[in-house]
């Protein structure tokens, strides 16, 4: 059998701001005549599902390392470019497991359910706050909420910090995306820093005074082995807080927006809340809060017909696969009784490193919804939201509810 020769043209160059304000039209697109996009000097964006979802894992490939996520974003030295330089997300092999492993047992499926009852407590409480007879933005009054909350709760920091450090992470979470937003740069690297100094105290605090929370009990493996700095470990506890804290934020949001939008939806899951895990995932494959998965190329390989070399920067596109009618039957249409959603969520990543958060930021949705639907199920969409950005942690615009 004669091989289909490799092309030597180049994938089609793309500017990434036609990315940012209406992706999904604008990936549909390209993705009907291509399987790759140039982003740019030694960039592609891989698009059809049978690619993206093999990449996460291939072993000619690797997560990209931090130093050369801040190098090709020219993020300047500081706080922002040290943090994304050292966090585990950024990170292989024995660096990543070591700093991962800090969280291993906290996060563990045994560990996340015992706390279900409580989260959906917070929830509940959550709910019971929400205003009545007058618009809200659900986003900040609800959706944001939860996340922080919870995260305060899990590793032991004060509730009533929750809004406080929240904002400091939706500013940090902005440096994590496909292109780095140099204008807002100043306000970043703020934030890292009062992120930084505040997880900072909160360690060298419980150094000193234990206490049982999640906190003391990392400080406490730490002291034991000291394999990393201190401020690396800094680095650890607030990556983390940064993923469970404006991911979950945007996902609830968009959740709750889509049911709304499909009345038939919001009626079937307020009558049967069995079909709340369902929805869930319909929401996250429907409107992701990550974009995309940025390997690098270890070993020359060709991706539809061209050439990669060893050290090609490669964005593998969960947006676009997402919606691949390869993958998916109808796949632009909302549709929780779906049965073609596989059984791990590709949203959340693959291999070793697939979202060690995902249980908590499940049951944080599952249970934030089913209280929303047993205390306010007359809630109305009064604005509805948009995810702006195609890769890296996504934005959320302002949504507008009402409750009678």
């Amino acid at each position: 059998m004669q091989m289909q020769p490799i092309s030597e043209a180049v994938p089609l160059r793309v500017d990434a701001r036609t990315l940012v304000d209406a992706p999904h039209p604008a990936l549909r697109r390209l993705r009907q005549f291509h399987s790759l996009v140039s982003l740019g000097q030694n960039q592609v964006l891989a698009l059809d599902a049978k690619d993206v979802f093999a990449l996460t894992t291939d072993p000619r490939t690797k997560q990209i390392e931090g130093h050369d996520f801040t190098r090709l974003n020219e993020i300047p030295d500081g706080y922002t470019s040290r943090l994304l330089a050292d966090f585990f997300l950024f990170g292989n092999d024995e660096a990543h497991r070591a700093k991962r492993g800090l969280f291993a047992r906290a996060f563990s499926f045994h560990n996340i359910r015992r706390r279900q009852d409580g989260i959906r407590a917070v929830a509940d409480g959550i709910v019971a706050d929400l205003p009545r007879g007058g618009p809200f933005d659900f986003v900040d009054a609800m959706a944001a909420r939860l996340p922080a909350e919870m995260i305060a709760d899990f590793f032991g920091l004060h509730r009533q910090d929750a809004r406080y450090f929240a904002g400091l992470v939706y500013d940090v979470a902005l440096a994590v995306g496909p292109t780095y937003p140099h204008d807002r740069h100043e306000a970043i690297e703020a934030a890292a820093q009062e992120l930084f100094i505040y997880i900072s105290d909160a360690l060298t605090v419980r150094r000193s005074f234990p206490t049982n929370d999640l906190l003391s009990a990392i400080v406490s493996d730490w002291e034991k082995d000291q394999a990393l700095t201190f401020d690396s470990l800094v680095h650890q506890v607030i990556g983390v807080v940064i993923g469970g804290t404006d991911t979950t934020r945007a996902g609830f949001a968009m959740l709750v927006a889509l049911l709304l939008l499909h009345p038939e939806q919001w009626a079937a899951v307020t009558e049967d809340p069995a079909l709340i895990p369902a929805a869930v995932n319909e929401a996250l494959r429907y409107e992701p809060p990550v974009g995309s998965i940025t390997r690098m190329v270890t070993t020359p390989m060709e991706i539809g017909g061209f050439a990669l070399p060893a050290g090609t920067v490669l964005r593998v596109s969960l947006l676009s696969a997402l919606r691949d009618p390869a993958a998916y039957a109808r796949p632009d249409e909302f549709d929780i009784h779906r049965d073609d959603n596989p059984r791990l969520h590709p949203i959340f990543g693959n291999g070793p490193h697939r979202c060690i958060g995902e249980m908590l930021a499940r049951i944080e949705m599952q249970e934030a919804l089913a209280a929303l639907v047993a205390a306010a199920p007359d809630i109305r969409l009064v604005e509805v939201p948009r995810m702006l950005g195609f890769g890296g942690i996504r934005q959320i615009t302002a949504m507008t509810t009402e409750i009678d």
